[in-house]
């Protein structure tokens, strides 16, 4: 940062990074679909995947192919967690506790809690629900759904924010505060429910 104080110097290195990526939009989309899983923030990539892909694909297309790529990361999670994993966390950091078996509706209830959650790291969501022996139908059930209503509102906020849409990127934020609160209202109910069958 000494050796490069000025301030266009980080910008026309940013434009270089985001000329470079679309030019090789595969390995934004590689990085997208692995390093999420792997304990990488998500939001930014998301926000970088709008900025990157919106204004070669257009954005209906960066959203489709934003919302694929996330399921290839939730479904490849899922496969390890609740495959080689599962047995090595039991085998090993869980073996004093029993999971419980739980019925499919239950899996169900949980894993949209967990879902809806705030401050739960993205991986540790999949991890934990392939853990816990959630079957994949309804894993995709409560993951699939959400996690592509966030992958869209960001990478639209993205895409607009770049190109100085205003309005567009104010839509993007007014979708993620409508997705919080719904989520919000989603998990007092579950605890309502969950409060009066205890």
């Amino acid at each position: 940062w000494s050796a490069h104080p000025s301030v266009e110097y980080w910008l026309e290195l940013g434009r270089e990074g985001q000329t470079y990526l679309s030019e090789h939009p595969l390995l934004l989309i590689a990085a997208l679909a692995t390093l999420p899983g792997m304990g990488a923030p998500l939001t930014p990539f998301l926000l970088l995947f709008g900025i990157v892909m919106g204004p070669r694909f257009g954005m209906p297309m960066t959203c489709l192919i934003g919302v694929a790529t996330m399921g290839v990361c939730t479904t490849w999670t899922y496969l390890l967690s609740a495959g080689p994993l599962r047995g090595f966390l039991k085998d090993h950091l869980l073996k004093k506790w029993n999971l419980p078996e739980l019925s499919d509706q239950s899996a169900l209830r949980l894993g949209l809690i967990i879902r809806i959650t705030p401050g739960i790291p993205y991986p540790l969501q999949n991890v934990a629900l392939g853990v816990m022996g959630m079957r994949f139908k309804p894993y995709l059930l409560v993951s699939l759904p959400i996690q592509s209503l966030y992958t869209i509102a960001l990478i639209i906020t993205g895409g607009a924010l770049f190109e100085g849409n205003t309005g567009i990127a104010i839509t993007g934020v007014l979708l993620l505060v409508a997705i919080v609160l719904a989520t919000r209202m989603l998990r007092k109910r579950s605890n309502i429910q969950t409060s009066h069958v205890g």
